[in-house]
């Protein structure tokens, strides 16, 4: 028995120490290759200040960038992932647009959606499906599409100004009101849903929103299973959904596709693109704009091609679009109207500029909004601050030599530090000023030195759509409110280090004064 024992306790030891070689043996992976990186702890890598909640990760990625100022690139260990931090705005130009063909995935775990066909989206899928797919829903988002788009908003836009029209109103939480607007927007006039947010917040619709972006312990680990261990993820069939909120997003969806289908019932939206994708194989293209060239649209090959879109796929496609906008776009709005609130000055020119063009066009239209050119420059600095994911994550596909002569072989994992590039003082003279003549037409910003939608082939598809929805939204405030920031808010603001969206750690008050005629 006593000799059991012994040899159970020496396999257990040996099990322990060939684990403990293991991870000891990945943290000499950049020393080996001569690579400056921060010293990594055992397991945990360099992720420690992010996993004690100590930082947000963006932070934590633009800690070590100033470790190395004069390094285009650098190690970085996500947990036992050796990963090439890239802060070069050249090298990143290269990686996500001239050698893309080189860093075509994100690196996620593909998932099987024909097990989890509700995960079928864009952001999850890789190489030529990826192309094929995304080549298909790009004529979803061109001009003519969101025009007609646009009308759908302007109901939400009113509900907006009733709920705030209470005379002068003190220390107000602009941030549910703001997230109510953007589930009202993206339920409306993406798939024709009324889900009333704005004027009923304790909502079903809105509180199984409100958990779509949640970052609670069970999510975390998934999501390190889904970047981390292959072999636990097609054991466990982890999923990046939580089912409880696609379950019942999808209901909701598929009801509306039946209603449709039955009675012939159509409108322009997002829902019934999709239906035209799913019985055509293409989606109709009758008028095309040159600010639709990021789409790279290409549409002559979609009658020759046959083209299958389940039910399930469809509605894991609508699902992805519609859960992705609640928080991202809510929290862009937050943060401009944040800036505009400490910056007087620019809050009064913005709000000149959007009378002046009501005024032109008679009503605020989709064409007015386009001509409002100081506004989005604002929201541009608003999301150069504050950019809604942190980083972006890239994996090399096909052998690769950086310009400093490294070679990466495929299967190496690249992180693309967006919120330190975004605060570089070579690229942004004092980036943490609110200045939004840094985007006037007349400046040109590198294009590896803005990346709050991504850019190149893999750019945020619905990218024009949120920037659309953020204006309105502001344009809808502005026009009709004077918003100051209130005494009672914590100053300077910090981040949230356990959002998977870049969100303020203190609550934000503002006073709201309505603006009379003659203001």
């Amino acid at each position: 028995m006593f000799q059991i024992i012994v040899s159970l306790v020496s396999l257990i030891l040996t099990i322990f120490l060939y684990i403990f070689y293991r991870a000891w043996k990945t943290n000499q992976h950049w020393k080996e290759k001569g690579i400056p990186h921060p010293k990594p702890m055992l397991f945990f890598g360099n992720n420690e200040p992010s996993l004690l909640e100590k930082m947000p990760i963006g932070q934590v990625h633009e800690h070590f960038c100033k470790q190395f100022p004069n390094e285009p690139l650098f190690g970085y260990y996500d947990f036992m992932k050796p990963t090439l931090v890239v802060k070069d705005i050249d090298y990143i130009e290269k990686i996500i647009i001239k050698d893309f063909a080189h860093f075509v995935d994100h690196g996620i775990i593909p998932l099987d959606d024909k097990r989890n066909p509700l995960d079928s989206n864009l952001f999850n899928m890789n190489g030529k499906r990826w192309k094929a797919v995304r080549s298909r829903l790009s004529p979803i988002f061109t001009t003519g599409k969101l025009k007609l788009m646009f009308e759908s908003m302007i109901g939400c836009g009113d509900e907006l100004i009733k709920q705030l029209d209470k005379g002068e109103t003190h220390d107000v939480e602009l941030k549910d009101t703001l997230s109510c607007f953007a589930m009202d927007t993206i339920g409306s006039c993406a798939f024709g849903i009324d889900s009333g947010s704005l004027s009923k917040p304790d909502n079903e619709f809105r509180r199984i929103g409100k958990q779509t972006s949640e970052l609670n312990f069970l999510t975390s680990m998934k999501f390190l299973i889904l970047m981390h261990l292959p072999l636990l993820n097609k054991l466990l069939n982890i999923t990046f959904s939580k089912p409880h909120v696609t379950n019942y997003f999808s209901a909701i969806i598929k009801d509306t596709v039946k209603y449709r289908r039955e009675n012939g019932f159509k409108r322009n939206d997002f829902i019934q693109l999709m239906m035209q994708l799913q019985d055509k194989g293409y989606v109709e293209v009758h008028i095309r704009d040159a600010a639709d060239d990021y789409l790279n649209l290409d549409t002559t090959v979609y009658s020759k091609e046959k083209f299958e879109l389940t039910d399930d796929q469809l509605t894991g496609h609508a699902v992805s679009f519609l859960t992705a906008g609640f928080d991202a776009t809510s929290s862009a709005m937050l943060f401009t109207v944040y800036e505009l609130s400490r910056n007087p000055s620019i809050q009064e020119k913005v709000r000149q500029e959007i009378r002046r063009e009501i005024e032109r066009a008679g009503s605020l239209t989709y064409d007015s909004l386009k001509d409002m050119t100081y506004l989005e420059q604002c929201v541009k600095e608003a999301l150069r601050m504050y950019p809604p994911a942190q980083l972006l994550a890239r994996v090399c596909t096909k052998q690769y030599t950086f310009n400093n002569g490294m070679t990466i072989d495929p299967g190496q994992p690249i992180l693309i530090p967006t919120l330190s590039v975004h605060n570089d003082p070579k690229y942004y003279p004092d980036p943490r000023v609110f200045r939004p003549e840094r985007f006037d037409p007349n400046n040109t910003i590198p294009v590896g030195a803005y990346l709050p939608f991504g850019n190149g082939p893999r750019i945020c598809l619905a990218m024009r759509f949120a920037m659309l929805e953020i204006k309105f939204c502001i344009a809808n405030l502005l026009r009709n409110c004077t918003v100051s920031i209130s005494p009672k808010t914590k100053q300077p603001i910090t981040l949230k280090p356990n959002s998977m969206i870049t969100t303020p750690n203190e609550v934000l008050y503002f006073n709201i004064r309505e603006n009379n005629i003659l203001d």
